[in-house]
């Protein structure tokens, strides 16, 4: 029996932040990772500013493709609203060699690393936590956290969530990187890499994403299950539209499905000697679909919890509760305005967004949610605090804008 302090299932942001926060603090940790690292996973690759404070700056250049400093919504009239910034907002990644990065970080920690590990079951006592592989391997713990995605096997095992995926409760995505080369990056943005941009599809409850890299465009869609059938023609329409947009072929090679999203911050996710982060927890923000940022943050909320329970002795599901209360505070009320604005629909944003559309405050706002300094439900009253100052931007915009319309 192969005894450790901290057993995490899965390798991907939150699983290697937690891995390496728990290393960090003298306690004996092992992440396993079912695939061969570095491994292929569905995302856009986009990075938010919130997610890099964690790492303090500190990622090799090679795995940046760009660097973000804005966001550009299109509205369903085919009209655009800009927000840019002087600050950066995002990185573009390719997810296998930025997940790569963050687990062998964790493993120069001290953490023992091991990937091709399929975790078969799970199961806690009030001795200890048990990790069985598929191999018939099992290894000992007295705390595991549930890293390992949005078809968790930590969290079905545990009961924390049901055998089968509830798919009122999660979002369903395609979406593929395409080779264009730098020159089909630059000519697909206007010669503007640095921006991210989002636009609608069709009439669906649902929307597209275009994020530049190096070479490569990734492009995809997502939204509520029940509005993404048929999944691949959905992708296809919108792929066609962005290829008939930017003028240049979208040929693409490996399209990726994916699952995201669940309960938000209303699921359970503690048990006894167990902790569900990340995307296991479903912690994805519901109006954009973002959730590395608040994976790798609810990762250090564990292994806080956890320190907190050693030091006191302390391995019950109450004691762990700690965990819950923390990401709460942390996301709850943001998660919360995010659902209320996004069961608004596109009505909203064509509403509000022409209104804004390239004002400085509205860029500065967007920077700093982006930056993780400001919370969805925190811009009213930051509104208001700066809009005294901010008005005389704002009449010269306004003057601007109705003179100049095109501008």
């Amino acid at each position: 029996m192969l005894l450790y302090d901290v057993i995490v299932v899965g390798a991907g942001p939150a699983g290697s932040i937690a891995a390496y926060e728990s290393a960090k603090i003298g306690l004996k940790t092992l992440l396993l990772e079912k695939f061969t690292l570095p491994r292929d996973k569905p995302c856009g690759g986009a990075v938010m500013y919130r997610a890099l404070r964690i790492l303090n700056g500190q990622i090799p250049s090679h795995i940046v493709e760009r660097k973000i400093y804005g966001m550009r919504f299109v509205l369903p009239n085919g009209d655009a609203a800009e927000f840019v910034s002087n600050k950066l907002i995002a990185i573009t990644v390719f997810r296998d060699k930025f997940d790569e990065f963050l687990a062998l970080r964790a493993a120069d920690a001290g953490v023992d690393l091991i990937d091709s590990a399929r975790v078969a079951d799970v199961n806690t006592s009030n001795e200890c936590a048990r990790v069985k592989m598929s191999d018939g391997t099992v290894y000992q713990s007295k705390f595991v956290i549930g890293a390992d995605g949005v078809n968790s096997i930590v969290s079905r095992a545990l009961g924390l969530r049901p055998k089968r995926k509830d798919l009122s409760t999660v979002g369903l995505g395609m979406e593929s990187d395409i080779y264009v080369g730098e020159d089909g990056v630059d000519k697909a943005t206007s010669g503007n890499p640095s921006i991210l941009e989002i636009a609608p599809i069709g009439q669906l409850t649902s929307y597209g994403w275009v994020f530049p890299k190096r070479e490569h465009l990734a492009i995809g869609v997502a939204g509520a299950s029940a509005h993404m059938h048929p999944l691949r023609l959905i992708f296809e329409y919108f792929r066609r539209n962005m290829e008939k947009k930017f003028g240049i072929p979208l040929v693409t090679d490996k399209k990726r499905t994916h699952f995201f999203g669940g309960d938000c911050i209303e699921g359970k996710n503690v048990t006894k000697r167990a902790i569900l982060i990340g995307d296991a927890a479903g912690f994805v923000d519901p109006l954009m679909g973002e959730g590395i940022g608040y994976a790798m943050k609810s990762g250090i909320h564990a292994v806080s919890t956890i320190e907190n329970c050693l030091e006191n002795g302390f391995y019950d599901e109450t004691s762990l509760s700690m965990y819950q209360d923390l990401c709460v505070n942390e996301f709850g009320a943001c998660f919360g305005m995010a659902t209320r604005v996004g069961s608004l629909g596109s009505s909203f944003a064509e509403k509000v967004l022409p209104r804004i559309n390239r004002h400085k405050l509205a860029a500065d706002i967007m920077a700093m949610v982006a930056q993780g300094v400001l919370k969805y439900n925190e811009i009213p009253a930051t509104v208001l605090r700066k809009l005294p100052s901010e008005l005389p931007n704002i009449i010269r915009h306004v003057v601007q804008s109705r003179m100049y319309p095109s501008a």
